[in-house]
């Protein structure tokens, strides 16, 4: 059963994304002006959203209805960048500096991960039954024994922890080799990407916090510098819990939003970061699994 080789995997992952900065750039530029300028306009909605929630204002829930659509444009547009950071990674770069792949690649890539978010939630409903049944059968077993609210209030979060850690098994399967198994082998991949990881999880999530960890560190750093920390809940009734809680994401969209002129920048940046260490993973990582001639070579390998 062939491996991931870690190490290699996340060097070269950084190595592809400062390298092959002007190639990157090329390839999604466009596609990631018009998200950012998108997501300029889905803050402004989202204050508006906010100060409505707060207000306690009935209108709220028409603030939110436009914000669907656009959601969905911007879930379009994310899978237009990661087709072509992907195809970069692949050694594939566009030719042309307009690149926009909105066609059959985009499209079928955007399937499979729906395709295999469905397959998640999914497996997700049938560990919550097994959940909630197992909970009902240890009620049953140890209700009547001595320290049974403790025993059984360990139980369920041993049971809940196993089935979150569930979660990130299917999902790290399903889902960390499939852009570039859809791309080099014109498919849908769901089940290829979940054959090719096999016996690799470990080794997927060691990735996976090698590439994340710095993207969501810059990320909370920028936001809390912005808007400070989120309010402690310590003390506090539920109800005044929330609207501190409400309070504060409408402080930090307004932030996002006045000072646009630094968090585009830096979203820009992140995205940059997160699509290029990632997609050179991924791609690394693929081709560490596979010696298939019709994939193409990795760049900056």
């Amino acid at each position: 059963m062939a491996k991931i080789p870690v190490g290699a995997t996340i060097a070269h992952a950084y190595r592809f994304a400062f390298t092959n900065i002007p190639a990157l750039s090329r390839a999604i530029w466009l596609p990631l002006l018009a998200h950012l300028t998108l997501s300029f306009f889905l803050i402004k909605r989202m204050t508006r959203f906010l100060a409505a929630v707060q207000a306690r204002d009935p209108s709220a829930l028409s603030q939110l209805g436009p914000l669907i659509p656009w959601a969905v444009v911007a879930l379009i547009l994310f899978f237009v960048q990661l087709t072509a950071a992907m195809e970069t990674a692949l050694g594939r770069p566009p030719a042309s500096p307009f690149y926009f792949p909105i066609g059959r690649k985009m499209w079928r890539l955007m399937g499979a991960f729906l395709t295999a978010a469905l397959a998640i939630a999914a497996l997700g409903v049938v560990g919550l039954l097994c959940l909630f049944a197992g909970g009902l059968i240890l009620n049953a077993l140890i209700k009547s024994a001595p320290g049974a609210p403790a025993a059984a209030a360990i139980l369920t979060g041993l049971l809940a922890a196993g089935f979150c850690c569930s979660i990130l098994f299917f999902a790290a399967r399903f889902l960390f080799l499939l852009a570039p198994v859809n791309l080099s082998e014109d498919e849908l991949g769901v089940t290829r990407a979940w054959h090719l990881s096999a016996g690799n999880f470990w080794r997927i999530v060691l990735v996976i916090l090698a590439i994340a960890t710095p993207v969501i560190v810059i990320n909370y750093a920028f936001q809390f510098a912005l808007s400070g920390f989120p309010p402690s809940s310590f003390g506090l009734s539920k109800g005044a819990a929330q609207t501190a809680r409400t309070a504060w994401q409408m402080k930090q969209a307004n932030a996002l939003s006045d000072f646009w002129y630094l968090s585009l920048p830096v979203s820009a940046l992140l995205t940059f970061l997160q699509l290029g260490v990632g997609s050179g993973a991924q791609a690394f990582a693929y081709r560490s699994l596979t010696d298939e001639d019709r994939s193409a070579p990795v760049a900056g390998h």
